[in-house]
């Protein structure tokens, strides 16, 4: 944007501030004009990794961090910086000042509100480098991934220019301010620079405890206005205490020739079969080539109105460059080499492309997590002139082909997209996750990711979606989902909002970078708009137009969803009975969001929380709780009334509530909500080929709090994602139980739907199916054969009516259902404990109950589940079979569990104790028969090294005696 054309139309956003915020406005102005002067560094054309030589990292160790009241003037002024230390890059502000212990904790206790002022600095990372290795004409591009979020930068006191927007940038070539010796400085401000919103904390709180947001005033995370940052990182729901700030990615140098390559783009436009062998893929490249120009001076287009393409009357001048220029095109499959070709150019100054199909032989295919290898190809293009090699790129890639069918379901919108995705060629219903972001304030080294990311892998996940609410994703997050096989849906970062404000050239350069940073990811399969808000708004329609645009520039090979919920999807919080699912949702072709609150594992409250708030839990939504509980309160995502009542609710099944302990009502309201999640996932799955994904929320949450997740900031798995784990498997059995509440006397209709997911039939299996008492009484079985046709099918089995005895009152039944294979190997599993209830014997309740969704009942004076079956006692064995060490935080252990007595043992459970661990288990929570034997893995992230040897397993059943063993 050239200078003039800012001004006017940031003269004309800022007139309207003033009228509505004066203070604000001098605030904002002084700041923003003052930048006038500068170089804007915000641009859309990324400049690419090399690798060599030509790539010098400068992420890591080696920075120094201070601040300022105010932005300093110029670099002599940084000797007045307050409380210089030591820190290393990427990394938070916050992350930064714990890891060199000045602050406590930011998420333990209340420490959060020893963290408020951060935001209201102006921050300096100093570092120093030496001249890199280059030629007298080479570029020197200084790039950073990501500041968050006003910066500026100045290298060798030189200031080169200020930046706006936390996604990619600035990129400046620094080439002619560079010395033997070198410093770069970085302001970073915070994009509430000025504008800081009420501490949560200090609003009035509503008659019924919730906190007035009414009377918020300053920024807005949920109408950021100006700003393009995500609203979970901002202060908004979930993460209200925090405000993020500081370069939170890498920073690196690329040192390129006059004459060099940018911006590959590889896609696979067609895969040939032969028979059932692969005979070819064909692949298109589209490459860029500059010659004596800098991409980065470039514009995409004029942002005043213009003719866009008006040579003059003479024509362009084509200006041809001397030399003779080849690009070398390599794939290799490891260390061999799967393809190599090589092409002569002939280029003229500035840009030119180099468009060419590819034929791949044999090629091995990357397919998502359950459908086959995750097959990956290193890309290597190189540039050579007069046969001398003078540029590279290096990138890793993927050969697939995602396609997409209509769902068999009717149409129900006038948005309908096609939601049956087909991976190379196969069909498949797709089990998927949301994700919000690794870490609240950032930290997001890769280790943290391959945990969280293999238990997704673990679990059966083959989609992920990034939630609009948080991040672009990371090269970390994005390498191993390409690794494990998980495809990713990104949303851009617009969360719950009208955008009318958004700065459009800050907006577009965010959008362009990030399309040509992840569009050679195999793993990423769907753009989206972002999250929970209307695309078609007035506010919105330019952020819209601009995505959509760019893709279909940048990326037309991927689909764009505009939004979600939209098209088709839909997203779901409802508190009813779970079997309602394939009939109130049941003509929707994909379900993107839809979940149910827990706490999770005691051990985190223990940990962050004072432990005298552990009293009078179950009255953890009466009006003054929040008085004797702040700590607890504190860590409490959405604490509200449409949030906490539910979550108790599903908890009085399973204990009584009443006045809990944080052990029991930890387990409880996981138990509960586990249920949820297995019978929404069975009756989703179970509606295909009318709905072809599911999209649960949410995986893992960002700082330790109570909220729906499957797995806490630990990286500890919860029981809700065991339980809907076993959903996940490729083969599942489950009863289509027609309702959880029965009354006395009732005829219970057990037929079974089989969902299989592999290509292959399977002949010759059986299914049984058997109600007990809740002493494990055998009440009634059946066993049935049933052909298993070839994947993705549903099965369906009847397998008759079981009458409940006339005097059976407020007790559990106990379903058990199996499927096995023509040897007799159990394949799949599944068990529910409908409730028999006298309440059901009010016509009212029963007429409301049976004929709509209503609200689920909570259990006052029980049944309870867990002391139910507590009274029917068995015994267990544990043996530790063997331990493997994968690195100095993580282990394997195999352990052997068996159940030696003659009743089943129920919710079992293996654990790690003695010492802070996060724990992924093949299973848990799970039932176990009378006489069985079954090994377990325990994935351990030891978050106390130095104590795992003096720890001890165990393993746990709610009617069983708690065995343990010392490692």
């Amino acid at each position: 944007m050239k200078k003039e054309t800012y001004f006017h139309h940031l003269y004309k956003t800022l007139a309207v501030v003033r009228k509505v915020a004066p203070v604000v406005f001098i605030l904002w102005t002084e700041a923003a004009f003052s930048q006038i002067k500068d170089k804007t560094l915000w641009q859309p054309f990324r400049v690419t990794e090399r690798s060599g030589p030509q790539h010098i990292e400068l992420s890591g160790e080696g920075w120094t961090l201070g601040h300022a009241d105010q932005p300093v003037k110029n670099t002599a002024e940084l000797k007045t910086l307050k409380d210089v230390f030591s820190t290393s890059v990427p990394n938070s502000v916050h992350w930064s000042y714990f890891k060199a212990g000045k602050l406590p904790h930011p998420y333990y206790h209340k420490n959060s509100l020893q963290y408020t002022w951060l935001d209201e600095k102006a921050w300096y990372y100093r570092r120093s480098f030496r001249l890199p290795e280059k030629g007298a004409d080479d570029y020197v591009f200084l790039c950073f991934e990501g500041v968050d979020y006003f910066s500026k930068v100045w290298v060798n006191d030189s200031l080169v220019g200020v930046h706006e927007g936390m996604f990619g940038g600035p990129t400046v070539e620094i080439s002619r301010f560079l010395k033997e010796n070198n410093e770069i400085v970085v302001e970073v401000r915070a994009g509430n620079w000025g504008n800081k919103a009420t501490y949560y904390e200090n609003l009035p709180r509503l008659a019924s405890g919730e906190f007035d947001y009414s009377k918020r005033t300053g920024y807005n995370p949920r109408a950021s206005a100006k700003i393009i940052k995500p609203w979970v990182i901002s202060g908004g729901s979930g993460g209200e205490p925090f405000f993020s700030v500081g370069m939170w990615q890498g920073v690196r140098l690329e040192v390129v020739p006059k004459v060099h390559l940018e911006r590959p783009y590889l896609t696979t436009t067609e895969i040939k079969e032969a028979g059932r062998d692969l005979q070819s893929a064909t692949l298109h490249l589209s490459l860029e080539l500059l010659a004596n120009e800098a991409s980065t001076n470039l514009t995409l287009h004029p942002w005043g109105n213009a003719q866009l393409d008006h040579p003059n009357n003479y024509g362009q001048t084509f200006d041809p460059v001397s030399g003779n220029y080849t690009v070398q095109f390599e794939m290799f499959s490891g260390a061999t080499s799967a393809l190599k070709q090589t092409w002569k150019v002939n280029l003229t100054k500035g840009r030119n492309w180099l468009e060419k199909d590819i034929a791949l032989p044999n090629p091995k295919l990357w397919n998502p997590n359950g459908l086959g290898k995750s097959e990956l190809y290193e890309v290597k293009i190189t540039l050579l002139k007069e046969n001398k090699a003078i540029d590279n790129l290096e990138f890793t890639y993927g050969v697939r082909r995602i396609e997409y069918l209509p769902t068999a379901g009717e149409r129900t919108r006038d948005r309908w997209d096609n939601w049956q995705f087909v991976i190379n060629g196969k069909k498949l219903f797709v089990k998927g996750m949301n994700f919000t972001p690794q870490d609240i304030l950032l930290d997001l080294n890769r280790e943290r990711y391959r945990w969280t990311l293999e238990a997704a892998k673990k679990m059966g996940v083959q989609l992920i979606r990034i939630w609009g609410g948080g991040l672009l994703e990371t090269q970390h997050f994005y390498d191993l989902c390409n690794e494990l096989g998980i495809m990713v849906w990104q949303d851009f970062p617009i969360g719950n909002q009208d955008t009318p404000d958004y700065p459009q050239d800050v907006w577009e350069a965010q959008v362009v970078q990030n399309i040509v940073r992840l569009r050679n990811h195999p793993s990423l399969a769907i753009w989206c708009g972002g999250n929970e808000f209307n695309a078609y708004s007035l506010g919105n329609a330019a952020s819209l137009g601009i995505i959509e645009r760019n893709l279909k520039i940048f990326d037309p090979s991927r689909v764009f969803k505009r939004t979600t919920p939209d098209h088709g999807a839909i997203h779901t919080y409802p508190d009813m009975d779970p079997i309602w699912y394939n009939r109130s949702y049941a003509k929707a072709p994909w379900i993107s969001e839809t979940g149910m609150h827990s706490i999770p594992e005691a051990g985190v409250f223990y940990e962050t929380v004072d432990n005298k708030e552990f009293t009078n839990l179950g009255k953890m939504w009466d009006k003054e709780f929040y008085k004797t509980h702040p700590e607890f309160i504190h860590h409490f995502t959405e604490y509200g009334p449409g949030r906490v009542p539910r979550m108790l609710s599903r908890a009085s099944h399973i204990t009584d509530v009443t006045d809990p302990s944080i052990d029991a009502i930890s387990e409880a309201s996981q138990v509960g909500a586990g249920e949820f999640y297995q019978i929404f996932s069975e009756k989703v799955q179970g509606n295909y080929p009318v709905t072809a994904g599911l999209m649960p929320w949410v995986f893992k949450r960002h700082w330790p709090v109570i909220a729906i997740q499957l797995m806490d900031w630990f990286g500890h798995a919860g029981a809700p994602y065991y339980f809907l784990k076993r959903t996940y498997e490729p083969t599942h059995v489950a009863v289509d139980i027609e309702r959880m509440l029965w009354k006395a006397g009732e005829k219970i209709s057990l037929p079974v739907k089989i969902t299989h997911a592999e290509s292959q039939p399977m002949k010759g299996a059986q299914v049984s199916v058997t109600v007990m008492d809740d002493s494990f009484k055998s009440l009634w079985h059946q066993q049935k054969p049933v052909a298993i046709g070839g994947g993705p099918s549903v099965n369906a089995l009847q397998t008759g009516d079981f009458q409940i005895p006339f005097d059976y009152r407020d007790r559990f039944l106990l379903v058990l259902a199996e499927l096995k294979d023509a040897s007799g190997r159990l394949l799949s599993r599944s068990f529910y404990y409908p409730r028999v209830l006298t309440k059901m014997e009010d016509s009212a309740f029963y007429a409301d109950y049976t004929t709509k969704p209503i609200e689920w009942i909570t259990l006052d004076k029980g049944p309870w589940l867990k002391p139910t079956i507590a009274k029917s006692v068995t015994r267990c064995q544990l043996t530790v079979v063997r331990q493997e060490k994968i690195d100095d935080q993580r282990s394997r252990i195999t352990v052997r569990v068996l159940n030696q007595g003659n009743l089943p043992a129920f919710m079992t459970k293996v654990d790690i104790g003695g010492t802070k661990r996060a724990i992924v288990a093949s299973d848990n929570y799970n039932w176990l028969a009378a006489g069985e034997s079954r090994e377990i893995l325990l994935d351990i992230l030891w978050r106390e090294p130095e104590t795992k040897n003096s720890v001890i397993v165990t393993f746990s059943a709610w009617n069983a005696p708690k065995m343990e063993v010392k490692l």
